[in-house]
């Protein structure tokens, strides 16, 4: 079974409430997919929920040095990632006041800024990682630099259009501008399809849940 049946199974199960009948959010869900939940009786009155991680465990297949060269890869490519665009966006230059290159420079960010996030949690990731974990990093790590080379694709694109139809505004400058987009979606691109060819085992977990208890 695949990585994303493992992902759709495991989501099945804890679409149902918890024993004892509490409903949470779809959101309280995704944080926690791949726990059993208990309810057990608290010192005097009421209840409290006890979470054992059931579900499968997210490893990659490489050595702890691969790992770490792996990430030291990322940081470096998404650095230069940062500065290429940084460096072509502030430039004052015409096509950077034109509202259809404007907007995909505006589109690229929060996408650049996922891969931030994103770098949150999988830098510190550990070894074993959960369900929560490994969508919040390596699938998050996909979608974001995805993100982010198309819209410095696109950027890449519309500065070519200014300077095709504004052939007097200085055209070596617009096309470094240009390349550099290019040059950052390129390298956006390279992490994305690295991170996408790495093979992650599926283990399952050893954890077994205690007996629910009630008062």
């Amino acid at each position: 079974m695949g990585i994303r049946d493992q992902l759709r199974r495991s989501l099945r199960k804890d679409g149902s409430p918890i024993k004892g009948g509490a409903w949470y959010s779809k959101a309280y869900h995704r944080f926690f997919e791949g726990y059993t939940e208990i309810t057990v009786p608290r010192p005097g009155k009421g209840h409290r929920i006890q979470r054992v991680y059931t579900g499968d465990y997210y490893r990659q297949d490489l050595t702890t040095g691969q790992r770490i060269l792996l990430r030291v890869l990322y940081v470096v490519l998404f650095l230069c990632i940062a500065y290429l665009f940084v460096s072509s966006a502030v430039l004052a230059l015409a096509s950077n006041s034109t509202w259809y290159v404007t907007l995909p420079q505006a589109l690229s960010l929060p996408f650049l800024s996922w891969t931030v996030i994103a770098f949150f949690s999988y830098l510190p990731a550990e070894r074993d990682m959960t369900i929560h974990a490994y969508r919040s990093s390596s699938l998050a790590l996909q979608k974001a630099t995805l993100g982010s080379a198309v819209g410095l694709g696109i950027a890449t694109f519309a500065t070519l259009v200014f300077m095709l139809l504004h052939p007097s505004t200085e055209p070596l400058v617009e096309l470094l501008s240009a390349v550099k987009y290019l040059a950052g979606g390129v390298l956006a691109l390279s992490i994305h399809r690295v991170e996408r060819s790495i093979r992650y085992l599926v283990l399952p977990s050893q954890n077994i849940p205690p007996a629910d208890v009630h008062g």
